[in-house]
């Protein structure tokens, strides 16, 4: 009873996990031997997208035929997302429409839009974000290559369900500049998770909100599942790789959000980087079991570079953890201890 209390009191002190996701199968890449870096999962598209970091960009889509991955097109970005082509994480916004995509710069902290990549791409916005604004901005990448990793965007209305607040602990009513949402960067340093509000439309019209520690002291790469309102953040730290899993809620601590599941033991091994989840609407779909679907992660410099795990869980990943507030957690902690003490005084009494 008591273990439950403390569970409940600080939903952020996720019990360790084993990976549940089984063992790997790899998807064969051509022109990727290294340096592939970031992955994301397009639910409409039902494609997946994988980026390299001297910014070739591949789509990948599931052929029932064959019951495998095969390679729909290959692109090369333009060279205005970032120079030194060090590309290490990619987005979608707008899951509808499939011809636009974000990348993250590591060598610049930069965030780039890149638009018509069905025809002639090109790069319709960038924000670089180690200027500083609003007080705060995006550590540099450092000599040893310790820098931004991660990217993902994440609606207003999962933001609002969630009861996100901004790492200081203000309120958060919607995003202000236009993007529907909030773009979220992680870093290496540290472990951090870092809050943008972007103007889709103009150039460095953005808004830094600061940053969320999180369960690892590093962050290699990030996932929204849009259908579950789940943040998958993946870390690839000196101590071992985990998997933590958030709701994008900061009860237990201001500025630390709430890990509401960790898998840190028996993980999948080498220098995986990026992460995409099936959304879970696609329970069973793409080889996985009923119960199950896939995830996938990119392996930089190590072979096999581009795998995906299909027996992930499509169900009991921090399903039933309710996001409580402070006041909240003290109010069930209060009843808890009132059941346990109601349940001695019976026992005293009792004969039996």
């Amino acid at each position: 009873m008591l273990v439950t209390a403390a569970f409940l009191l600080d939903s952020s002190l996720a019990v360790a996990s084993p990976w549940p996701g089984g063992s790997e199968t790899s998807i064969p890449i051509t022109g990727a031997t290294a340096d592939l870096s970031g992955a994301t999962w397009n639910p409409v598209s039902q494609s997946l997208w994988v980026v390299r970091q001297n910014r070739q960009l591949w789509e990948y889509g599931y052929d029932l035929g064959t019951g495998s991955f095969v390679l729909l097109r290959t692109l090369v970005l333009p060279g205005g997302i970032g120079i030194g082509g060090d590309i290490e994480a990619c987005a979608q916004v707008d899951h509808s429409a499939a011809d636009e995509i974000y990348l993250l710069s590591e060598t610049q902290g930069r965030i780039a839009r890149v638009t018509n990549i069905g025809g002639t791409p090109t790069v319709h916005a960038v924000w670089n974000l180690e200027v500083t604004n609003n007080g705060y901005a995006l550590p540099p990448e450092t000599p040893g290559g310790i820098g931004a990793e991660g990217l993902e965007f994440v609606p207003d209305a999962q933001l609002l369900t969630a009861g996100f607040r901004f790492p200081d602990g203000s309120a958060f009513t919607g995003s202000t500049k236009g993007m529907g949402g909030l773009m979220f960067v992680g870093h290496q340093l540290e472990g951090r998770l870092h809050v943008f509000d972007l103007n889709p439309e103009t150039s460095d019209d953005f808004i830094n909100h600061g940053s969320f520690l999180t369960a690892a002291d590093e962050i290699a790469g990030l996932h929204f599942d849009r259908t579950t309102g789940r943040m998958f953040v993946w870390h690839n730290s000196s101590i071992g790789n985990s998997l933590e899993i958030s709701i994008l809620s900061s009860n237990a601590s201001v500025g630390r959000i709430d890990t509401i599941n960790l898998f840190d033991s028996a993980m999948p091994s080498g220098n995986l980087e990026g992460i995409a989840v099936v959304d879970q609407a696609a329970c069973g779909e793409f080889g996985a079991s009923d119960s199950d679907r896939l995830l996938f992660m990119t392996r930089d410099a190590e072979s096999p570079n581009l795998v995906y795990f299909a027996g992930f869980p499509c169900y009991g990943i921090g399903a039933n953890v309710p996001a409580l507030s402070p006041w909240g957690r003290l109010g069930v902690l209060l009843l808890l201890l009132c059941v346990a003490g109601l349940h001695r005084r019976r026992a005293s009494v009792d004969p039996s």
